[in-house]
């Protein structure tokens, strides 16, 4: 039976209301660098496989476990975080200010609607994930741990629950409305296995450090 362990990353500076600029360089913070030595250290079972997105809070929060572990295999899958927004329109601000356009992105947007330059549809998004997952099924590795970010863990909840839309607009409405009530605080962990082409969704693990 596989088991995978899907983590959230670290307190980063966008989490913590900071000013950032692209979405894939964002670090952790001072507070997010801690929480990633005490997740290594709350981790005792050596894993089969290292997976991280490939942004640098997710590599930045799995750095202690690869130090702890330095013989496991790191793989980096796709695994980013939902760009919704343009990355252009965003540099430089804060989330405080980015709020008016989160918002009119939620009530607006359509799933296959692209906010601009460097951005993708919800439809793409889902499709990238879903990907991910096929890959994690066919890996040969049975026990992984993968650091990832939180609109993609509530994307791999809905895929893995096997929830069955109408539409992509159905889907898009479902994330939004749904899945924007499951939490997931940093360094969280959701816990799968899958057997016999069998996912098993138990119930996220919260370890606040």
């Amino acid at each position: 039976m596989k088991t995978i362990r899907f983590i959230r990353h670290a307190e980063s500076q966008a989490n913590a209301g900071e000013a950032t600029q692209t979405d894939e360089s964002i670090p952790l913070t001072e507070k997010g660098r801690q929480q990633a030595i005490a997740l290594a250290n709350s981790i005792s079972e050596k894993p089969d496989l290292i997976v991280c997105s490939k942004y640098s809070r997710t590599q930045q929060t799995a750095s202690p476990l690869i130090k702890k572990f330095p013989d496991v295999r790191v793989k980096i899958l796709p695994l980013h975080e939902f760009s919704y927004l343009s990355p252009a329109v965003c540099a430089g601000t804060t989330p405080n200010q980015r709020k008016s356009r989160v918002a009119d992105y939620w009530e607006q947007a359509g799933p296959d609607f692209f906010h601009g330059e460097g951005a993708e549809s919800f439809n793409q998004f889902i499709q990238r994930i879903d990907c991910c997952v096929q890959c994690l099924e066919f890996c040969e590795a049975q026990n992984i741990l993968v650091f990832t970010h939180g609109h993609v863990l509530r994307a791999i909840w809905q895929l893995l629950a096997g929830h069955e839309f109408s539409s992509g607009h159905e889907r898009m409405h479902h994330f939004h409305r749904h899945m924007s009530l499951l939490q997931v605080p940093n360094t969280c962990i959701f816990k799968a296995t899958f057997y016999k082409n069998e996912w098993e969704l138990i119930e996220p693990q919260f370890k606040i450090f």
